[in-house]
């Protein structure tokens, strides 16, 4: 009886510890590079000040894997969810999680060579093309403006690659063994500032929000109120634009403000690419 006491006793205080503080649960959309140490150095000072504007402890659960990240969020662990754009999307349909707060939103770049007859996306037929990875949001934008100027891959192209590696798709540009890739925008200007004179943007794809801060929908509404508010105003004093200034690594970093989003913005994403995803040719085995 005693130790039957003992444990309900203990499950008592976990429960009472539980609801002390509030569970953070990140990924930084890295690709596994980072100790874990470094990702918590980037992320607890966002953490300490949605925990003091909020009055109440975060705690951060930072992972690298969608899959962590999605079962934790399905399961209702988190109070707070911050990830990439499908992530977020994925929450949203899965378990209701809100989005409230932005970074920036994100677009693809195609890239030439700055002689390039090419002026147009619609003038690119026929030619070699470089693809990012399909599983890259970047190749998804890439694939669907190329839809919607009639073009596919597995028909208007005489040669198609689909590569990992952005600097490995410019090398290639620039060596001449393809006529236009697809890469992010900081993967452009970094080349075109290596290679000064050598290439040019030729189109950007429609932005779609980019990392999100969400919220549960368990979540108490004064609560939600106080951490979206936070959230929203985090660049108007030092010690949250010294927060953000902190993440250092993954699709939040270098950010100075957030931007108010809703549920709608990233369900719209969503639609998109879960459309892209088969408009690239079936993978050989």
């Amino acid at each position: 009886m005693r130790k039957l006491f003992f444990i309900v006793a203990l499950l008592l205080s976990f429960n009472l510890q539980a609801a002390d503080r509030l569970m953070f649960g990140i990924n930084p959309g890295t690709v596994g590079k980072e100790d874990q140490w470094v990702l918590r150095d980037s992320f607890q000072p966002l953490a300490d000040y949605i925990g003091k504007a909020a009055g109440i402890q975060v705690r951060t659960d930072i992972t690298q894997r969608f899959t962590a990240i999605d079962k934790q969020a399905g399961s209702g662990r988190y109070d707070l969810l911050m990830a990439p754009t499908n992530a977020i999307g994925q929450a949203l349909k899965q378990a209701g999680y809100y989005p409230v707060a932005k970074f920036k939103d994100l677009h693809a770049v195609f890239l030439v060579r700055s002689q390039s007859p090419y002026q147009t996306i619609a003038s690119i037929k026929g030619s070699r093309i470089g693809m990012i990875s399909r599983k890259t949001l970047m190749g998804l934008l890439s694939v669907n403006l190329l839809k919607n100027n009639g073009l596919m891959l597995d028909r208007d192209f005489k040669q198609f690659q689909e590569i990992q590696f952005m600097d490995t798709l410019t090398s290639l540009l620039l060596e001449d063994a393809v006529d236009v890739v697809t890469v992010s925008p900081k993967s452009a200007i970094d080349a075109m500032k290596a290679h000064p004179g050598k290439l040019r943007i030729l189109a950007t794809t429609d932005p779609v929000p980019g990392f999100a801060i969400a919220l549960s929908p368990d979540m108490p509404q004064a609560q939600a109120k106080k951490i979206t508010e936070a959230l929203l105003t985090i660049g108007d004093n030092p010690s949250g634009k010294a927060a953000l200034a902190d993440i250092q690594v993954g699709g939040g970093s270098g950010e100075t403000h957030l931007t108010k989003t809703s549920s709608a913005e990233y369900a719209k994403a969503m639609v998109l690419i879960n459309a892209a995803k088969k408009l690239f040719p079936p993978l050989t085995k």
